[in-house]
């Protein structure tokens, strides 16, 4: 029954993205915001008091930011790009209306904080596809320097990788502006780089910084949280180069502040993985091939990053 009931609400799940690009609409584009909300939520809970508590939240929330964006689409309004983009960026925890994204992590599983961190980010930013403004670059501004600074002192890990995502939001978000389809590549790279530090953190049971020294899959998660903070020659860093390179000739003030808010955020990344490193090492947690042979492992994978770095730069 339980195996049922996932699989249906992960094709419901699943058919709400496929709506949201089919229709033309406002309101069949409202309907598939909501059949991925109500599935999303069906999927997170698990019977538990916390679990109805933070389902409650996130149905509150998302619906306030799905009554306004109904509103504004069958109304009038005079500064219909700066309502949009504001209700849009509230939906995915962008800055700086990033209050409810930490706390909302922090009560759920790490599949559902990949969930949100990931896969509820694409139906908001192609909603924002079709309202790029100069405005935008206030959320770009705000999620980077949120992010970044909001990192700092955390001891639980949910809440710094809470951080994180809406420190890339703001990236994702630079993306579209730049090109329509640049930010899904971004958001597919990042998704690709969380999934194994994701993985390290949930299969060890970690939910706090001091207890990283017990991670069992040590390369992965290092690899991981290097790659996401851009360290040379990793993936994260060819996507970062790639966006600077283009926003180069938009505003070189907007591109020192990304690479500011971008080295602060990886040294928060560092110190991450100098905990991981320095703290209760063992041999065997650092083997590559310490899984079955017939299994591709994520560490090596991230390293093929390297190859798919050069090949840009070559293009």
């Amino acid at each position: 029954m339980f195996a049922q009931s996932v699989l249906f609400f992960s094709s419901l799940y699943c058919m709400s993205f496929i709506l949201m690009v089919s229709c033309s609409d406002w309101f069949l584009i409202w309907f598939s915001l909501e059949i991925n909300m109500m599935s999303f939520i069906a999927l997170i809970y698990n019977r538990s008091s916390n679990s109805v508590d933070v389902s409650m939240k996130y149905f509150f929330i998302q619906s306030i930011g799905s009554g306004i964006l109904m509103l504004m689409f069958y109304s009038k309004f005079i500064w219909m790009d700066l309502v949009g983009l504001s209700v849009l960026v509230y939906k995915i925890g962008g800055g700086p209306f990033y209050f409810w994204f930490p706390s909302i992590c922090e009560s759920m599983g790490w599949g559902g904080c990949m969930l949100l961190m990931t896969m509820q980010k694409i139906l908001p930013m192609l909603l924002i596809t079709f309202m790029i403004s100069n405005i935008l670059w206030i959320f770009i501004s705000s999620s980077i320097v949120i992010g970044a600074v909001g990192s700092f002192n955390q001891k639980s890990m949910k809440r710094l990788m809470a951080y994180s995502s809406i420190h890339h939001i703001g990236w994702i978000l630079s993306s579209n502006y730049i090109n329509e389809s640049l930010w899904l590549i971004y958001l597919v790279m990042y998704s690709f780089m969380l999934s194994g530090v994701v993985y390290s953190l949930w299969n060890d049971k970690i939910l706090e910084i001091t207890q990283l020294g017990k991670v069992s899959t040590k390369m992965m998660f290092v690899l991981g949280m290097l790659s996401m903070g851009g360290m040379p020659p990793m993936l994260g860093f060819y996507l970062k180069w790639w966006l600077l390179y283009n926003l180069m000739s938009i505003d070189l003030s907007i591109l020192l502040l990304m690479l500011t808010m971008s080295v602060l955020m990886f040294y928060v990344y560092l110190r991450v993985v100098y905990s991981v490193v320095m703290g209760g090492v063992t041999i065997n947690s650092w083997k590559l091939l310490n899984k079955k042979s017939n299994s591709i492992s994520l560490d090596l994978l991230y390293l093929m990053g390297i190859n798919m770095g050069v090949i840009w730069m070559i293009l």
